[in-house]
């Protein structure tokens, strides 16, 4: 019996597709005007509650766009710290 092969669609690593709508998306958030998120996070206006928005709407996407190492590409560190001890 053959094993069925799943299919895997990783996500998106385009950083451009990703951060597209990021300033809609925390306006929503704070239900506010995006071209105000946009001056706060060019440094024209002040607003703490929309840094945090902003703060943890890129800490997503890189979590997203960071490799996951597993398997033998975390042992591939300690072999090359290996090598430059000798």
């Amino acid at each position: 019996m053959a094993r069925a092969r799943s299919v895997f669609k990783p996500a998106t690593t385009n950083l451009a597709s990703l951060i597209r709508g990021l300033y809609g998306r925390v306006a929503k958030q704070q239900k506010v005007d995006p071209s105000y998120v946009s001056r706060v996070a060019r440094g024209e206006r002040q607003s703490d509650a929309i840094e945090a928005s902003l703060e943890r709407e890129l800490r997503r996407i890189l979590a997203l766009v960071k490799p996951k190492r597993k398997g033998a590409g975390s042992r591939s560190k300690k072999r090359s710290a290996a090598k430059t001890k000798k």
